[in-house]
């Protein structure tokens, strides 16, 4: 097996996926496999691709099952040392792959890592951070490091995080295969949004390391906003509102199914965010309180989960409190 192999899932991407692949193919690292799976695609994606990277095999869902249950394939179906999970509307820096093998080569005990993650804007490349990584708070809200920042170098070291973005996370093969969970590393109830989070606690609570790779550049497509870590209580809510309501119900739902596995002890800090956040939802997004039937019809397979996690649980607890604020 090649010693990356990149999964990329494509979901009504034509208007990405023929820079994102190009920037995949023009690597100056080359001992790697990609697999592109298509969530049931009804644009011009899987037509684009057939016609103009007729070599590349993709495997045809006939709906969206979700990010997390296809990457889940596509990893298990590989056995590189390495996974990178590829969004579509991400362009690579040429030496993007290079700069991060070469990286993960010298740091064992990093199980995952992210590059300097720039915004693409208009198809535009820009100098504003979309993500150099996950941070986390004390109350368990957790945003993208240096989100919305303009880039002048302040994040150019090398430095350890919290976590890596589900924009291209990259991980050690060996750091998944010791925290999977009935053959999902993913958590696939989450169906999409947060699985990243989640996927970036179990990992620290297994005793790996995340990093920040600024020297491996890529490119993503995203609004510019304000710095994201920075966002007063109204400033969040508008970015709330900004959003589609699929988007607000998986993210609100999936954020109570983390903090529900992994949230250590009970927290006031947490607790009065949350209740802030459920009275905004119970008067702006109504709609939004649905994911609470959710929660309790998984409340019991959640706490399965939650037992399994901490029973096996390597790092100390010095260790997340490093991260939690």
């Amino acid at each position: 097996m090649p010693k990356v192999s990149i999964n990329l899932v494509t979901w009504n991407g034509e208007r990405y996926i023929e820079n994102c692949l190009r920037s995949v193919l023009a690597q100056t690292f080359t001992d790697y496999s990609i697999i592109i799976l298509d969530n049931g695609s009804h644009d011009k994606t899987l037509e684009l691709i057939n016609e103009r990277f007729p070599h590349l095999k993709v495997i045809k869902h006939k709906e969206n099952l979700g990010f997390a249950k296809v990457h889940n394939q596509a990893i298990h179906w590989t056995r590189s040392d390495y996974v990178v999970c590829l969004n579509q509307d991400v362009v690579l820096a040429k030496d993007f792959l290079e700069k991060m093998v070469e990286f993960m080569d010298k740091n064992p005990m990093a199980g995952s890592a992210t590059g300097k993650i720039l915004r693409l804007q208009d198809g535009q490349q820009t100098n504003y951070i979309d993500s150099l990584g996950l941070k986390s708070f004390k109350n368990f809200r957790v945003v993208d490091l240096g989100s919305g920042e303009v880039d002048e170098g302040q994040h150019n070291l090398a430095e350890e995080i919290f976590g890596v973005s589900g924009a291209i996370p990259f991980y050690r093969r060996k750091a998944l295969e010791e925290i999977i969970y009935q053959k999902e590393f993913f958590d696939e109830s989450f169906f999409s949004y947060k699985e990243d989070v989640d996927l970036a606690f179990r990992l620290q609570i297994g005793g790996w390391r995340a990093w920040k790779v600024p020297a491996a550049i890529a490119y993503h497509d995203r609004t510019v906003t304000t710095t994201v870590d920075k966002l007063t209580k109204i400033q969040v809510a508008k970015n709330r509102r900004k959003k589609s309501k699929f988007a607000n119900f998986y993210s609100y739902r999936n954020h109570l199914y983390f903090l529900i596995k992994c949230l250590p002890k009970f927290s006031w800090r947490v607790f009065f965010y949350e209740l802030t956040k459920f009275f905004y939802i119970l008067v702006f997004e109504f709609g939004t309180l649905r994911a609470l039937g959710d929660v309790l019809r998984n409340r019991k397979q959640l706490k399965l989960k939650r037992q399994v996690i901490w029973r096996n649980a390597k790092a100390k607890g010095d260790v997340l409190e490093k991260w939690l604020g």
